[in-house]
């Protein structure tokens, strides 16, 4: 168990390290030189940086560390210092990293490259900071003090707020065209760490509701090796009961999904939505935390797991009480 513990120790500081990296590089190569501010507590110090000289770094500390002090209760001791090492780190490598500027400062396309390039950097070392149980502090932190405060303002709508005045006062301290690039690559920046925290296993949760959804849920089982869990449902027009087929599958089986249920019922009514994450058989393994138990009770198998052998069944086909039954 130590063992276990420390491997997953040291790869969550292998994720921050490589996140601040990326992260001050993107910040150092592309955003700082170009003058492009994306909001947050990095692009407030690259405001006051322009107009007093003082280190970008520097000023975030600065604006982090009261953060810390009124997040203390909230985030939790461990938590808490990991990432004040971790806002620490970047926030020194920002301002010493011998990284120079790849795009010359003089060009005049020097705009877009430089939020593309910056935006992807940075936005990948905050998604791998993110995975590794830390955080870069700044906006997100702040955003979170004032949801608590005002109860009526999300945590999202409070950081959509927070990075957009920033954006919106580097188009006075730099220049117009710099605030619609910054708000490019806080666009890019958000959708990278995105990618970057969920991973590139995307799966897709289809809701399949149709007269033949027995035949449906064996075709999936023996062809794509999939599972479907059997909900039951009421249409509100003719109020008769409905099995809905619950099936999730990763991007790569979706095609050959609708070609099975198309096959076999043509009138189905079907409904795909892209799931975030999927942990469980066949999918992403669940990430036990240091310490947790071992959990000794039975495998249950997800909507969509792996199918263990050809013909095995969990549950009945006749006499089916529950509201949810899984067959796998």
């Amino acid at each position: 168990m130590k063992r276990r513990a420390l491997g997953k120790l040291a790869a969550d500081y292998g994720q921050i390290v490589l996140g601040i990296t990326l992260f001050a590089a993107g910040y150092r190569m592309f955003l700082i030189p170009n003058e492009i501010a994306p909001g947050g507590f990095t692009g407030i110090g690259q405001l006051v940086h322009r107009l007093t000289g003082l280190p970008v770094g520097a000023v975030t500390i600065a604006l982090n560390a009261p953060l810390f002090l009124l997040s203390a209760r909230s985030l939790g001791a461990r938590f808490l210092i990991r990432s004040a090492l971790t806002v620490a780190a970047v926030s020194l490598m920002i301002d010493t990293l011998p990284f120079a500027p790849i795009i010359p400062e003089g060009s005049a396309e020097r705009y877009m490259p430089a939020a593309i390039f910056g935006g992807v950097l940075a936005g990948a070392g905050i998604g791998l900071v993110i995975r590794g149980n830390s955080t870069t502090g700044g906006s997100d932190l702040l955003a979170k003090l004032v949801s608590e405060r005002f109860s009526a303002l999300s945590v999202g709508s409070a950081m959509f707020i927070v990075d957009g005045l920033v954006i919106f006062a580097s188009g006075f301290v730099f220049d117009a065209l710099s605030a619609l690039f910054g708000l490019i690559a806080a666009f890019i920046m958000g959708f990278v760490t995105d990618y970057a925290v969920s991973g590139v296993n995307t799966a897709h949760a289809y809701f399949i509701i149709s007269e033949r959804s027995e035949r449906v849920a064996d075709a999936v089982i023996e062809r794509l090796s999939r599972s479907a869990t059997i909900l039951y449902g009421r249409g509100a027009f003719e109020m008769r009961e409905r099995e809905v087929l619950l099936c999730v599958v990763s991007r790569m089986e979706t095609v050959q999904l609708r070609a099975i249920v198309a096959g076999i019922d043509p009138s189905a009514f079907v409904i795909a939505t892209r799931a975030q994450e999927v942990l469980g058989l066949g999918f992403a393994p669940h990430k036990r935390a240091a310490g947790g138990g071992k959990g000794r009770g039975r495998k249950r198998y997800a909507a969509g797991g792996k199918h263990r052998a050809s013909g095995q069944r969990v549950g009945k086909r006749g006499g089916r009480t529950d509201s949810n039954t899984i067959r796998t």
